[in-house]
């Protein structure tokens, strides 16, 4: 009596079908790591985050803040000086760090990624009740702010939400 030994592997199907996930794999899911979707989305996210601690400095500091918009990133400033009886136009030239700091950025701004560009408004400044004004200190319209690839950053009109 002879006995055969059983040869193991994998069966025909079995190679199909993991061939197939391989390719349902490649399409879909390795582009996100090659693409700059991830770095588009972190700017946005640091920009609008930014903005909103702009806002809120604003308020808690009775201060007139100013968010500086370029294509590579943006910058936070304050006017140190009280607002109550002044009539000249805005100055601001006092940083205003951002609570977490970007690695390889100044404390005070977010930087785009390569590949990221900001575009829209030149700059929002938020009077110390958190409403967008403009540099006469008269009241400001909404602000758009782009991101590449992302949805709009709008600041509104009336009441400095930032969406």
């Amino acid at each position: 009596m002879t006995r055969h030994a059983r040869v193991r592997g994998f069966t025909l199907v079995e190679l199909v079908v993991i061939l197939i996930v391989l390719g349902i794999l490649a399409v879909a899911v390795i582009p996100r790591f090659f693409g700059n979707e991830f770095a588009e989305r972190g700017v946005h996210d640091g920009v609008k985050a930014a903005i909103q601690h702009a806002r809120k400095v604003a308020v808690a500091s009775r201060r007139y803040v100013c968010v500086a918009v370029t294509a590579g990133g943006v910058a936070l400033t304050i006017d140190v000086r009280e607002p109550d009886g002044l009539v000249d136009a805005v100055n601001c030239t006092a940083a205003v760090n951002l609570p977490v700091p970007q690695q390889g950025c100044p404390a005070n701004q977010v930087c785009a990624r390569p590949g990221v560009v900001l575009g829209g408004a030149a700059g929002v400044i938020f009077d110390p009740l958190g409403r967008p004004a403009n540099g006469d200190r008269s009241l400001a319209g909404a602000a758009t702010i782009t991101v590449t690839g992302q949805p709009n950053i709008v600041v509104q009109a009336d009441s400095g939400w930032v969406q």
